[in-house]
């Protein structure tokens, strides 16, 4: 429960919409207490859609009634980023020169969201035009982390992770080009997971980079991101980047409560990304948990992968795409930008085609290596982020994308959950990378990691 007593997350909270212990009117109702109650502090929620959301409740509430719920998500709060098509709501992306710019039309997921029954609650924060891992830039002003004042809840998802740790959804949807939806969720103490690449359609989504984006979920437990990414994930055939996948979630691929026959491969370079000792420590308990579950763990490497320039490769890469997605609106309305965002857009723009060339061929080869590295395992992992949580006012760490950044340049699915905390008692984050379309795999070691942690673990939701 979190302090409105809602149940945490969406798994939990259709359990007691289905036993009749709450209405989706009055968790609604609930979690729009909470925001007006916290919001002014932690500033994730930018655009409500109060009387919308408690329409979509009641209507949920009216199936339920009826015996005709449509699924796990019927009637359950989910909020969304703000780079992400809401019909009838801004879409800013964070930049200020879009303030005033209203959806037409739902992006595909979220219309799949909406089709499952879901309650739609409003747009969330974000670095903006999602480069950058801080949420400290956007024209909403900074999103604060719900665990410590004057700290960073991660970017460029850093209003989802924000909302959902502080109990003011029970889901949300973010991107991730580089990591931005594990980055704030290692950071806040929540689960999240980016799928397969195309599996989720990125439709209706303002692009930071078409080539490494993807939509993905965060929330307070693994169960909450099953239903999220099995009603989501759905072929778009107006999407030039979809991927018709298998079934993705059925058969279950591995019990989280026994993990023989299982091959985990632990990271065994992850050092080079410039490990705090804590996250080091958080990162060889989480392995040992694996193992004692019945897990073969074997250490693998990256060899030929370097995390810093390949971070960076992918980094010009969103930096010169998203040069050309936002050209024209740049030249009309410069002021609209953040000065450092047109720098990195005018550094992107003046890059020679050959050096863009190179970026791509270099990116290419990563799949040479993820292949290499998984072909005597099924699993591999890492931790999240080499820190967790800092102040604004600290210097920003190079290195936050480092770790992440591997599974979106190869497209392969990749989730974290909380592993305990630091001794300053700040969440710390695990995570779980597998080839493409083994989504539910990844979800599957995810739980048995959750589980493994939840002793000394993080709750979401209750900061």
């Amino acid at each position: 429960m979190n302090a409105t007593g809602l149940p945490l997350g969406a798994a939990a909270l259709a359990g007691a919409l289905a036993r009749g212990e709450v209405s989706s009117e009055d968790a609604t109702r609930g979690y729009l207490a909470r925001i007006e109650a916290r919001n002014a502090e932690i500033n994730a929620v930018v655009h409500l859609l109060r009387e919308e959301a408690i329409a979509a409740a009641r209507a949920a509430d009216a199936r339920r009634r009826a015996g005709g719920a449509i699924g796990p998500l019927d009637g359950i709060a989910v909020a969304v980023k703000d780079n992400i098509d809401v019909a009838r709501a801004p879409t800013t992306a964070g930049i200020a020169a879009y303030r005033d710019r209203v959806a037409s039309a739902d992006a595909f997921v979220v219309q799949r969201l909406r089709d499952a029954g879901a309650v739609i609650l409003g747009k969330l924060n974000m670095h903006e035009a999602a480069l950058g891992a801080t949420t400290a830039t956007s024209c909403f002003g900074r999103c604060e982390n719900p665990h410590r004042a004057g700290y960073t809840p991660g970017g460029s998802s850093g209003g989802s992770g924000a909302a959902v740790a502080a109990g003011f959804c029970a889901a949300a949807l973010g991107t991730d080009t580089l990591g931005s939806v594990r980055v704030p969720a290692a950071y806040c103490g929540t689960a999240g997971f980016k799928p397969t690449f195309g599996l989720v359609s990125t439709r209706g989504v303002l692009p930071l980079s078409w080539t490494l984006d993807h939509v993905g979920f965060l929330a307070p437990r693994v169960a909450d991101l099953r239903p999220l990414l099995e009603v989501c994930a759905a072929f778009d055939r107006e999407s030039p980047y979809a991927r018709r996948g298998p079934r993705i979630l059925v058969p279950k691929r591995a019990d989280p409560g026994d993990l023989r026959g299982l091959r985990v491969g632990r990271l065994a370079n992850a050092s080079e990304a410039g490990l705090e000792p804590d996250v080091a420590r958080a990162f060889e308990r989480a392995v040992a948990a694996l193992a004692r579950l019945g897990a073969s763990v074997v250490d693998v490497r990256l060899d030929g992968y370097d995390f810093t320039r390949m971070r960076r490769e992918g980094l010009l890469v969103s930096e010169f795409e998203a040069a050309t997605v936002l050209e024209a609106d740049l030249a009309a309305d410069p002021e609209g930008f953040s000065a450092e965002l047109r720098a990195a857009l005018a550094f992107g723009a003046k890059q020679p085609a050959v050096r863009a060339a190179q970026a791509y061929r270099r990116l290419a080869g990563v799949r040479v290596i993820a292949r290499r590295a998984f072909a005597g395992i099924d699993v591999l992992v890492a931790p999240t982020t080499p820190q967790p949580a800092f102040a604004f006012a600290a210097p920003v760490p190079v290195n936050q994308a480092d770790l992440t950044s591997f599974a979106n340049i190869v497209g392969i699915p990749a989730g974290c959950v909380p592993f305990g905390r630091n001794a300053d008692g700040l969440p710390l984050s695990v995570q779980v990378m597998a080839p493409a379309f083994e989504d539910r795999l990844v979800l599957d070691v995810l739980e048995a990691l959750e589980r493994a942690g939840d002793g000394a673990g993080t709750p979401a939701g209750t900061p």
